[in-house]
Formats: C-alpha cells, structure tokens, sequence
C-alpha cells in the first residue's frame, strides 16, 4: 500500500474500514477489488474535521466505479457523511482527469493521500492490508 502525504491524517484507517466494510460503500460484488482510495481535507475543513473521499474499485469487466462523499465528526467516534454520489462506470482517465481538478484545489500535500491497492491481486488481500492500519 501506498501513500502520498503522511498516513492516517486524512484518511483514518478505522474510517476506511468502517466505509468499506462496516457500511459497503462501494457495494463490492464478487470477483471486484478495490482500485485506489483518495482522501482529501481542505484548510478550511481542519477546525470541523471535513473531509473530501472518493473510494474506486476495479469491476470484473475492468473497468472503474466510484463513491464520493464529504465526512466530518462532530463528536468523537461519530462520522457524519453527506453528497454521497456514485458513478457506476468510469475510465481510468476520467478518475485521473477529476483527481487532478481536485489536487488542484487543495493547498499542499500534507492535504492529500491516496491509497493505491490496485498492486494487491484479490480483495481479501487489501482488506488484511487495511484491517492491519484499522
């Protein structure tokens, strides 16, 4: 697993877990995987906790889809989402095309991580790899 920035200070592992896992965000079927995962937090978001995700698994046709939502915690060990959007099917340049307008946008690295678990060959494989941060 890789990431840009420093782990855990946007994406809290015990916070993928819970989306991935506890919740099905992605509502991953048999044979999918999980592709990259982004969490972004903004300068203004710091004083609420606000933060931007977008999550990615790699269906069986090879393709993408995606969940993005906002989170915040407005009290410890309670994760408010909202404007969650899916998109059903998405071309890898498509992701990498909104990835950048959204780098763009955000202050510094230190705002910015990604996940890469597209190396890893099954998903029982990369739940271990987030389950180990969890």
């Amino acid at each position: 697993m890789t990431a840009v920035g420093a782990v855990g200070e946007r994406c809290h592992d015990t916070d993928v877990w819970a989306d991935l896992v506890d919740d099905d965000l992605l509502q991953l079927e048999p044979g999918e995987r999980l592709w990259k995962l982004f969490c972004f937090r903004s300068a203004q978001g710091r004083a609420a906790d606000l933060r931007h995700r977008i999550y990615t698994k790699l269906k069986t046709d090879g393709r993408l889809a995606l969940v993005t939502f906002a989170a915040h915690t407005p009290a410890p060990g309670c994760v408010v989402r909202s404007n969650l959007a899916r998109v059903p099917d998405l071309p890898v340049e498509a992701l990498n095309q909104i990835i950048a307008a959204i780098q763009r946008g955000v202050e510094s690295a230190a705002e910015y991580e990604e996940i890469d678990l597209s190396s890893m060959a099954t998903l029982e494989e990369q739940l271990a790899q987030i389950a180990q941060k969890a």
